[in-house]
C-alpha cells in the first residue's frame, strides 16, 4: 500500500529543519545539496518542494511570521502599556534563542544579497508588515515609527545574550521601553 504524504505538513517539516541548518551554518554557507543532506532528502525532493534556496528562505519567513503571530495573538491584553510590554518582553525572553536565530538568518541573507533584495521579497514584505501591525495593535501604538522602534528594540534584545555576558534586568528593560514609547507619543 502506498504511503500517504500530507505535502503541506511535510513542507513545513522541511522548513523547520532548514531553519535550524541556516541558523547553525549561516544562510550564505548553505547550498541546496548541503541542505538536502542535512534534511536527509534527495536534492530532487528538495527541488520538488522549493524552486531555490531563496524560495526556502522566503517561505521560511512566512512560515515563522504565521507562527509568531499566533503566539502573540494568544497573549493577554491588559489595559496598560507597561503590563503589555512586560508580557511581550517576557515572551521574547521565553523564545529568545529562536528569535535570535531568526534575526541572524535574516541578517545573513541581507549580508549575502543586500537589504534591497531582502525587502523586495513579497513574503518578507508581508511578514514585516504583519509584525508592525501586530505591535501597533497589541501595544496600542499610533504609528509605524513607534512600531519600528519597538521591533528594532526587540530584535536587539533577543540577540543581546550573544554580545553581552550578563542578562539585563527584565523589569527595568520593560520600564525603559515603555517610557520611550510614551515619550515618543507625547512628542507627536
Amino acid at each position: 500500500m502506498p504511503k500517504i504524504v500530507d505535502h503541506e505538513e511535510y513542507r513545513k517539516e522541511l522548513l523547520g529543519k532548514a531553519f535550524e541548518c541556516f541558523a547553525a551554518r549561516g544562510y550564505g554557507q548553505v547550498t541546496m545539496r548541503g541542505l538536502s543532506e542535512h534534511l536527509e532528502v534527495s536534492t530532487g525532493t528538495l527541488y520538488h518542494y522549493f524552486s531555490s534556496k531563496e524560495q526556502i528562505f522566503e517561505d521560511l519567513v512566512t512560515f515563522q511570521a504565521d507562527h509568531d503571530l499566533r503566539i502573540v495573538a494568544e497573549l493577554p491584553t491588559p489595559p496598560s502599556l507597561d503590563k503589555r510590554m512586560t508580557i511581550l518582553i517576557n515572551k521574547v525572553v521565553e523564545y529568545r534563542t529562536y528569535l535570535a536565530k531568526q534575526c541572524m538568518v535574516w541578517l545573513d541573507f541581507a549580508r549575502q544579497h543586500g537589504d534591497e533584495r531582502l525587502f523586495s521579497m513579497p513574503g518578507v514584505q508581508r511578514a514585516y508588515s504583519q509584525y508592525m501591525q501586530l505591535l501597533k495593535d497589541y501595544l496600542a501604538l499610533e504609528d509605524d515609527e513607534a512600531a519600528m522602534f519597538v521591533y528594532s528594540y526587540l530584535c536587539g534584545f533577543s540577540t543581546d545574550p550573544y554580545v553581552q555576558q550578563q542578562s539585563p534586568d527584565i523589569g527595568r528593560q520593560c520600564q525603559l521601553i515603555s517610557d520611550a514609547v510614551r515619550r515618543y507619543s507625547k512628542l507627536k
